[in-house]
């Protein structure tokens, strides 16, 4: 049966240069973080030992990454810039995949309810289809499970695909 293919290739990063951030920090599982900049999401990822493939593609405070297996997936900080902060309180994380034809509302419906943890969507706009983790950072996780939050997204992927397929 046909597999869903991950995306090939993201939009370039803007050349544009962000300001240095005040401090960057290393990974320490017992780091309480209450918001995340850019330097974090990389901490984070490449403490998973996955590379970082592309910066600032999806705003400011994003990348896109690959796991020891090839999977490609991105993360993405949200509700940033609060009380006057650059930093996001919010971390949205995707694997997306090429538009499928014969993935419909039905199928959809079959992955979301196979794995309550992930979102799986649909873009109306171009058909590419989605897996998505999202966590909020109000009062503080710790960098260990931030970084959990990626093994979650990439560890359900591969039963959402199969759901998705009906297989």
């Amino acid at each position: 049966m046909r597999k869903v293919h991950f995306l090939a290739a993201i939009a370039l990063a803007s050349a544009i240069a962000a300001p240095a951030p005040v401090q960057a920090q290393g990974y320490s599982a017992e780091r309480l973080v209450r918001s995340v900049d850019l330097d974090d999401l990389r901490v984070v990822v490449t403490s998973l030992g996955h590379t970082v493939r592309e910066e600032r593609t999806f705003g400011d405070v994003s990348l896109s990454a690959t796991d020891a297996e090839g999977t490609n997936y991105i993360v993405i900080g949200t509700a940033c810039g609060a009380n006057g902060s650059a930093r996001c309180q919010g971390v949205m994380m995707q694997v997306r995949f090429d538009p499928d034809e014969t993935v419909n509302a039905e199928s959809l419906a079959r992955a979301n309810l196979s794995q309550a943890a992930v979102n799986t969507w649909r873009d109306p706009a171009n058909g590419t289809i989605g897996v998505t983790r999202y966590v909020v950072l109000d009062h503080g996780i710790t960098m260990a499970n931030l970084r959990e939050n990626v093994n979650v997204l990439l560890s359900l992927t591969p039963s959402v695909v199969d759901a998705l397929l009906g297989e």
